[in-house]
């Protein structure tokens, strides 16, 4: 029987061989074809090898490209007046909260669409889609795998949603250009009213791991620090 394991290590080689382009579709063929399997980073440093591998590699799609051409259009249009301009974008903000909910049910996959559009219009790459549960004790929603780059920093988040205790899963890793770990990268859980409900720092290894934090019914978004640096994830409702 062939296990993810001698997948991964084929997928490796294929990656290892081939062009830029290649690469990217290897990977990205990988994942569909394995979706049910898929690990979450840091359970397998192969998977974690080839998808930073990959993501080097990834054009925006055409999907993509019109994402982002009509979030400058809407840019453009809002420039003038500037008191317009305010109230539009504090309304697109109050209106662009993506329920987390909608992943278990019934229209889950066009709320997955819904919630990579979001990510997109925040310059987000997703690596991995959402949707997917899976049994870690409780019930857990996957958000995916995003990343996104600033300068020469790669800031890739897997995000996670544990249904029956209304927690989250967050694991992170900050990592430079040339693959080196970035510490001391803070991580916030912020919520629209009450703030910051959650702040840790990434370790030596770039890495932080925040299996099951606490935070209740409210609409977040994650927050990332570095420098002078800030990026923020779309808002999601618990």
């Amino acid at each position: 029987m062939t296990t993810l394991n001698d997948k991964l290590a084929q997928l490796t080689k294929a990656m290892a061989n081939g062009d830029e382009s290649a690469c990217a579709l290897s990977f990205e063929k990988f994942c569909q074809e394995n979706f049910q399997e898929l690990p979450l980073p840091g359970e397998n440093k192969l998977f974690d090898q080839a998808m930073w591998t990959a993501s080097q590699f990834m054009p925006l799609t055409k999907k993509d490209e019109a994402i982002v051409k009509r979030v400058t259009g809407n840019m453009l249009e809002a420039i003038s007046p500037v008191t317009v301009a305010v109230a539009q974008a504090t309304a697109a903000t109050e209106k662009s909260v993506f329920a987390l909910r909608d992943l278990v049910g019934q229209a889950r996959e066009s709320a997955a669409a819904v919630w990579q559009d979001m990510l997109s219009a925040q310059q987000w790459q997703q690596m991995v889609p959402a949707g997917a549960t899976r049994g870690v004790g409780a019930q857990l929603v996957s958000m995916g795998t995003f990343e996104r780059t600033i300068d020469d920093v790669r800031i890739q988040v897997n995000l996670g949603w544990l249904i029956d205790e209304n927690n989250l899963r967050v694991l992170l890793q900050a990592k430079d250009k040339d693959e080196n770990a970035i510490p001391e990268v803070e991580v916030r859980i912020n919520e629209q009213d009450r703030g910051v409900v959650f702040s840790r720092m990434t370790n030596q290894d770039g890495a932080m791991v925040a299996p099951s934090v606490k935070v209740g019914p409210g609409q977040y978004q994650i927050q990332v620090y570095w420098s002078d640096k800030v990026i923020e994830t779309p808002f999601f409702r618990i």
